[in-house]
């Protein structure tokens, strides 16, 4: 009897075991056909010229803080400053236009949330323990009236957890843009995140244009989005650009293309157990993302905005909101 219970749980274990690489390798395969072309970085510099308004300020608000070792989220071969700090952020990013709409790039999480997404980190990564700062709704109060539109950079929990709170006891909708990647093709690590937008009271989704590499927000002039792939199938990237007094600044929100800033600077990858058993990703793909964005930055001088890093964001002077 004691023998067949040990075949019987070996026989479910390895079943659960083929069920897993099953779903990995269709989760690889999947974020590899999201290959397209990339739009050309002087169309990105050039397309806001065009533009008849521009958004004119930009804030973030940071849900939660939480340091980390750097060897959690880059390749510690290839780092090239292994011994400096780093904290993992987790913001939503505040575009302002005159007349006082706002569009949010990603919503943050929930304090509840970053307790449960800390914790998971603390046990994986190693990370110290998570401090809950804010929620998007918390933090924008009254000013939640103004927000008409969301872009996600992709749909992991940690990027839109606070979306429903935002939704709540709004009168009008919000415009949730998407590729159609991103609106069509989740893979197991950003289904739950879609999911979370589909039955938010307020989200109203709306598919960008299928057939362009650089994609115009409606309502929102200023703004872009490129499909981007690489971390998740329906990862974009963002750009914008904001007047100054002396001068005007060009924004690329890189999402999680890398998550530390020197991931983009210097093309470090993540942990390769991270790229291969967490998030499935595509290596080829995303090398090409970090040399185009370090492109832009080096030769077009946009600022590279990386959703994960406290300490870069800090550099960039982004005010908080």
């Amino acid at each position: 009897m004691r023998r067949r219970v040990l075949v019987m749980v070996a026989v479910i274990l390895a079943a659960v075991v083929l069920f897993a690489a099953a779903g990995l390798t269709w989760a690889h395969l999947a974020i590899r056909r999201e290959r397209g072309s990339l739009p050309n970085r002087m169309v990105v510099t050039l397309a806001p010229a065009g533009v008849r308004e521009h958004p004119v300020r930009l804030t973030m608000i940071n849900t939660a803080s939480q340091p980390m070792p750097r060897a959690a989220v880059l390749d510690p071969a290839r780092d090239p400053q292994p011994n400096a700090p780093y904290v993992m952020s987790h913001p939503s990013f505040v575009l302002e236009w005159q007349d006082g709409r706002i569009l949010l790039i990603d919503a943050g999480m929930t304090r509840e949330g970053a307790v449960a997404f800390g914790r998971l980190l603390e046990y994986l990564g190693g990370a110290q323990p998570i401090q809950p700062l804010t929620s998007v709704a918390e933090r924008l109060g009254e000013a939640r009236a103004r927000v008409h539109g969301v872009i996600f950079t992709h749909l992991h929990t940690d990027h839109v957890g606070g979306f429903s709170e935002l939704c709540a006891g709004l009168d009008h909708p919000i415009r949730v843009f998407m590729t159609e990647a991103q609106a069509e093709r989740p893979n197991f690590t950003t289904r739950p995140g879609l999911t979370m937008v589909q039955q938010a009271p307020c989200a109203q989704i709306e598919t960008l244009q299928i057939g362009s590499t650089l994609h115009r927000v409606p309502g929102f002039e200023g703004v872009f989005v490129a499909a981007a792939g690489g971390h998740t199938p329906g990862s974009q990237m963002v750009f914008t650009t904001i007047p100054g007094a002396d001068r005007t600044t060009g924004y690329a929100f890189a999402g999680d293309i890398a998550n530390n800033a020197d991931g983009l600077l210097h093309n470090v990858p993540k942990p390769f157990l991270y790229s291969v058993l967490m998030v499935p990703e595509d290596w080829e793909r995303l090398d090409e993302l970090r040399r185009y964005l370090r492109d832009l930055h080096t030769g077009n001088n946009f600022a590279l905005v990386v959703s994960h890093d406290q300490l870069a964001l800090e550099r960039l002077g982004i005010p908080a909101w």
